[in-house]
């Protein structure tokens, strides 16, 4: 557990029973487990509690009498593999408590912001919490959008790969881009539900008319950032769904070449069919069978007949 007292820039990254005061703003940053030892010391109601304590791929932004509750699901790619966590984060007047796990990428944020404190400015406390909230919204956002980065970039490594030619394992691939985009799509639209909120006012720090004044700008940009992260989750959606086609294109394209050589393989070989078929009947006077060089001869016909053709195939680029 980390916290700072904004008042005092006074650190700590060890629980302490006595380190709150009522009349002080913190920032406090914990793992689920550890929030058990500040839930009655901020009179955090066993709804919210258990909240933090398991995971669900809800959200929620609940105004409670104390504070703000919000419950939203982030995602990252890693080793190639989408993986959706919780953060869990409330917002009073004199305090902002950040939940999640400690492998989460906001939580090693958070403990940055805590670590180098002396780069807050001196300004109110309302305000110095506002600004903490909109640094931790504005970096879910940027990180959300390297990591879509990510994922275009193994779209597009998957169709360079089926463009190169088609092999088993690529409709898994395809399969699993597909499921990717749509699980990102389906985390990131409950954003758009919460710059909403934030827009008309509903979060607790717009209620102060310094801090509505001090970070007009900040919301908008923030707003247009979630907008442009959901519209990018779309295109990448839309980037997968064409994987598909363009596999179902190759697949395509590599059967109907292997008709047309079996088919080029049939033309060749109706020659020698016919060829063999004379030679098959059961004809007592044919005036080759007598004939001492008929045998190789006829080999050497049917050799040429061949050779003929796969000349003539591959002059017409047929082969």
């Amino acid at each position: 557990m980390y916290i700072l007292n904004l008042e005092t820039r006074e650190k700590q990254d060890v629980f302490k029973s006595d380190f709150y005061k009522i009349n002080d703003s913190y920032l406090i940053l914990s793992n689920p487990n550890e929030l058990v030892n500040i839930k009655d010391i901020l009179n955090i109601d066993e709804t919210t509690f258990e909240e933090c304590l398991s995971f669900d791929t809800d959200i929620k932004f609940d105004s409670l009498e104390n504070y703000d509750f919000l419950s939203i699901n982030t995602f990252e790619i890693v080793n190639n593999k989408v993986r959706i966590q919780e953060v869990n984060i409330y917002l009073a007047d004199n305090f902002i408590l950040v939940v999640c796990n400690e492998n989460h990428f906001l939580f090693n944020f958070v403990k940055e912001m805590i670590i180098n404190s002396t780069s807050m400015e001196n300004t109110s406390s309302m305000v110095k919490l506002f600004k903490i909230n909109y640094f931790i919204f504005k970096h879910i956002v940027v990180h959300e959008f390297k990591s879509l980065e990510n994922v275009e970039d193994l779209i597009l490594k998957l169709e360079d790969e089926i463009l190169e030619g088609v092999v088993d394992n690529h409709a898994f691939k395809v399969n699993y881009a597909r499921n990717v985009t749509r699980t990102v799509v389906k985390t990131i639209r409950p954003l758009l539900y919460i710059s909403d909120r934030i827009l008309k006012e509903n979060i607790r720090y717009l209620k102060y008319h310094d801090v509505k004044k001090y970070n007009s700008d900040n919301l908008q940009s923030l707003d247009f950032g979630i907008d442009r992260l959901y519209n990018f989750a779309l295109s990448t959606r839309e980037l997968a769904d064409k994987l598909l086609d363009i596999y179902s294109s190759q697949v395509a394209e590599k059967t109907n070449s292997l008709i047309t050589k079996l088919t080029l393989f049939t033309g060749i070989s109706a020659p020698l069919t016919i060829i063999t078929g004379l030679y098959g009947m059961n004809f007592k006077y044919m005036p080759e069978l007598n004939w001492y060089y008929g045998y190789p001869i006829t080999l050497f016909v049917m050799i040429l007949i061949i050779i003929i053709g796969i000349i003539v195939f591959k002059i017409k680029k047929l082969l």
